[in-house]
């Protein structure tokens, strides 16, 4: 070990805080990597667990238009039953799930019942667990599919319910036009002895792993979009360090020089800083993994029936390799500087290490060669067309790029900023310094405001996207389902009936023009239809549309279409409320999943601010103590500190904005939607308030530190 790296790692076991404080933002990356893979593991296994739904004793699985006489009367056989499932419509409750199960005996899938009793009549049937909740139904509940009325014996907790789903015999669900999916076979037959004209016989072993395999490739398609978002927050902590290690080398300026005056090379130094860094990003990779697995065993002790915590040790050490690896980036164009820095530097006092005006020429060429990635990547995803996945990833590097040109021009930008807020003559004094402070350090400055851009503009595309999608929803339900109610396949009768109720408003369906939009049915009699409800040959309309008539609720209008079409109808009942309903808790729940997501890159980016404060109070500790021994307040010196933060977070709040919408925009116009995008103006705002006021808190710790510098903090230091 050469001397200078001895000497910097003393200093660091000296100081331990200023390596946790250096490699903060690494260890929130990494922590939120290390969970990623944790997640990844217990989804997996609970996928994995579920998807497999051949039982264990199906020695054969035959596929195909198989006679079931016929294998159960194959020798070494014994015991066979068909697999069936269908989505059949339950009047007043939409389109449902069906699957068959013999409920009883080694091939059956059902899990032990939760309440009521197994069927065991004809016409009987079990509920999902999931589906009596959302439905409220309960043992003893009749359900009418097509012309069969269904009752319901028992609840069971059934895998993968994101549909309302019953379970039945195969017999019942073969009577419902169930279609016949395979038969699980039990014994030990001749495969041979099973096949036959159109029929696939495999082992059960092999249709198990093909289900579980099945689970796992949604898993690890999940795992691809979350890395996405767990590479931005890498990048993101990346820039927040190489802007601290610019500051913590600014502050030992004066100890690196001595050691050059000892006889330590260039490269001795450089190597010294980043054997530092080194430390700094094993600890912070360290901490990251081992907080990642505490949050996970409580997460795994407080959540019922979570699957037990598996500890995926060798993508643990990846993580850790990757944090140290990630940490020796950050550092490694600080720490070439460090190199540099002559030993006649001992003599006098480090100055900032981002003061400065920044070299405008090769940051203009640079940023002007991403923003040529970036628009051409831009366009060409916005108008490729057919494949939308393509066209999204095409937007989403265009983004990257994007953000790379607001790295190099991010130095430029704030002197920018800093010359037209001086230029304003109603700045307080507060408000003139911290001005003053971006305009004489801009690239510490823009490290803070690109980091927090990125999370900014991540949050505004999603907020863009989210009200595309939203609207293209909506107009898609209007456009299918342009009334409250939807009846299709109903016979003349009931929409008779329909038409014949003064509660609702009924009308042909598209493709009739026998009535005008809106025609009301008050006043027809049970006996005559309202005009337009049935064909010129008498016949009903292919969709009869029915909307309340003033004055009835929704209850109301429910009730009236179930008491019109009777108990035995065979028609297909969709409430629009209920679709839209579906359609908003989806989005609702990729809003929540999204903004997770990229709140751990707005974390990053809000800790980035905290610690670059943090540092930047340290370093300016004789200028603090010179202002106020020249009688600036404790006050002064916080709202000063504050107001610094409020300008990175205002800007950062409007180039996130500006950027994330623009990029929200192209991804819609990726997707070919057929809907102008909306703008949500309240989102966006309240998000740029937000920034500035989480930017403001990030700096209340390092203002009230430095408000307690004494002025006699100013002496110490010359």
């Amino acid at each position: 070990m050469n001397p200078a790296t001895g000497s910097l790692l003393a200093e660091t076991r000296r100081t331990p805080g200023r390596v946790v404080l250096t490699g903060l933002a690494i260890l929130i990356a990494t922590t939120f990597a290390a969970g990623t893979l944790l997640l990844t593991d217990a989804l997996r296994t609970e996928l994995t667990r579920d998807a497999v739904r051949t039982p264990e004793a199906a020695a054969f699985v035959v596929r195909g238009p198989a006679d079931l006489a016929r294998i159960r009367a194959t020798p070494g056989v014994t015991d066979a039953v068909e697999v069936r499932s269908a989505f059949l419509s339950v009047r007043g409750q939409g389109t449902w799930s069906l699957e068959s199960d013999p409920l009883t005996g080694p091939l059956t899938r059902l899990p032990a019942l939760a309440a009521g009793r197994l069927p065991t009549g004809p016409g009987e049937a079990l509920l999902g667990a999931a589906t009596a909740q959302r439905t409220h139904l309960a043992p003893g509940a009749r359900l009418t599919i097509g012309e069969r009325s269904v009752t319901v014996t028992g609840i069971a907790t059934l895998p993968g319910e994101g549909q309302n789903t019953l379970v039945t015999t195969p017999d019942l669900l073969a009577a419902l036009g169930g279609e016949l999916d395979q038969v699980d076979v039990a014994g030990t037959p001749d495969p041979a002895a099973l096949t036959g004209p159109g029929l696939t016989v495999r082992t059960g072993a092999a249709q198990r792993t093909d289900e579980a395999e099945g689970a796992s490739a949604t898993v690890t398609a999940v795992l691809a979009g979350v890395s996405v978002f767990v590479g931005l927050a890498l990048v993101a902590a990346v820039v927040v360090v190489a802007s601290t290690f610019r500051i913590v080398l600014s502050r030992r300026r004066t100890q690196l020089a001595l050691l050059r005056c000892v006889g330590a090379t260039r490269a001795q130094v450089t190597r010294a800083v980043l054997a530092e860094a080194a430390v700094t990003g094993l600890v912070a990779g360290v901490g990251g993994v081992a907080l990642a697995t505490g949050l996970g065993a409580v997460l795994t002790a407080v959540i019922p029936n979570a699957p037990a915590l598996v500890i995926p040790w060798a993508a643990f050490a990846g993580c850790v390799a990757l944090a140290v690896v990630a940490t020796l980036a950050a550092a490694a164009i600080p720490a070439i500087a460090a190199g540099r820095i002559p030993p006649v530097a001992a003599l006098g006092t480090a100055g900032a290490a981002d003061a400065g005006p920044p070299r405008k020429a090769p940051r203009i060429v640079l940023a002007s060669l991403f923003a040529l990635v970036a628009g051409g990547g831009g366009v060409l995803g916005a108008r490729i067309g057919g494949d939308p996945v393509v066209g999204i990833a095409l937007v989403a590097v265009s983004g990257l790029a994007a953000f790379a040109a607001l790295i190099a021009l991010g130095p430029l930008i704030v002197g920018l900023l800093a010359r037209t807020l001086g230029r304003l003559g109603n700045l307080s004094a507060a408000g003139r310094m911290a001005v003053a402070n971006a305009r004489q350090v801009p690239r510490r400055t823009a490290a803070t405001i690109t980091v927090l851009a990125l999370g900014v503009g991540l949050t505004s595309a999603l907020l863009v996207g989210i009200a595309g999608v939203s609207a293209e929803a909506d107009r898609s339900i209007a456009e299918h389902f342009p009334s409250a109610v939807v009846v299709q396949g109903a016979d003349a009768a009931a929409a008779a009936r329909l038409a014949a109720d003064p509660t609702l408003l009924v009308r042909p369906g598209a493709g009739r023009a026998d009535s005008p939009p809106g025609q009301g049915t008050n006043g027809t009699t049970p006996d005559q239809a309202a005009p337009g409800t049935t064909a010129p040959d008498g016949t009903a309309p292919d969709r009869v549309l029915v909307d309340p008539a003033p004055g009835t609720g929704d209850q109301a209008l429910r009730v009236a279409v179930d008491r019109a079409l009777g108990p035995d109808t065979g028609a297909l009942v969709t409430y629009t409320a209920d679709l839209r309903d579906q359609v908003r808790n989806a989005l609702d729940v990729s809003r929540a999943v999204g903004f997770g997501l990229v709140g751990m890159t707005l974390l990053v980016a809000v800790v980035g601010v905290g610690v670059t404060l943090a540092l930047s109070v340290a370093e300016r500790t004789r200028e603090t103590g010179l202002l106020r021994a020249v009688g600036l307040t404790r006050g002064g010196v916080r709202a000063m500190v504050g107001a610094e933060a409020a300008f990175a977070g205002a800007a950062a709040a409007v180039l996130g904005a500006v950027i994330g919408g623009g990029y929200g925009l192209l991804a819609l116009a990726a997707m070919d939607l057929r809907t102008t995008p909306p703008i949500p103006w309240p989102e966006l705002a309240a998000l740029l308030v937000d920034v500035v006021v989480v930017a403001a808190l990030a700096a209340v710790i390092p203002a009230a530190r430095a408000a307690r510098t004494p002025p006699t903090a100013a002496l110490a230091e010359l």
